[in-house]
């Protein structure tokens, strides 16, 4: 009986020991790694607080008719009050593919384009396209826009 205890204590021994050295081992390893990660940070430039903020201030779609123009800002038209549009230096406007300007959008231009979100909360202006109310597609009768067209003709 004591012959089966020392072994089992032997066994036992080695796999503490066989634990202790994976846990030795994986955080001599983690260091290095971390520290590799930590420098290809600040080589890039970003963290990971710079790649969260980064992935929000990307752009998203917009469309809508302008109700206001109120200084450097756009106010657009919505079913349930307005929406504030923030315009920058950087921002672009164009009508039928030529730039205009701030001043030249008049309430009643349709437009459509990409925002952007600013710190504060706001949305700002990347870029828009001033015209006519984008066309909404056929009701789904089948007919294609060329029979629509000589229907009517």
């Amino acid at each position: 009986m004591n012959t089966i205890q020392n072994l089992t204590h032997s066994i036992l021994r080695r796999f503490a020991l066989a634990v202790c050295a994976v846990g030795v081992l994986s955080s001599a390893m983690a260091a290095p790694l971390a520290a590799a990660e930590s420098t290809a940070a600040v080589a890039t430039g970003k963290t990971s607080e710079a790649r969260r903020m980064s992935a929000r201030k990307s752009t998203y779609p917009f469309r809508g008719e302008v109700a206001a123009v109120e200084g450097k800002s756009i106010v657009l038209a919505k079913k349930s009050g307005t929406r504030p549009i923030e315009v920058s230096e950087e921002s672009l406007i164009e009508r039928e593919g030529a730039a205009v300007r701030l001043e030249d959008v008049k309430p009643g231009d349709y437009l459509r384009g990409m925002l952007q979100k600013t710190d504060a909360g706001g949305e700002v202006l990347v870029r828009a396209s001033a015209g006519g109310k984008y066309d909404k597609p056929l009701a789904k009768s089948g007919k294609s826009a060329a029979k629509t067209d000589k229907a009517e003709r």
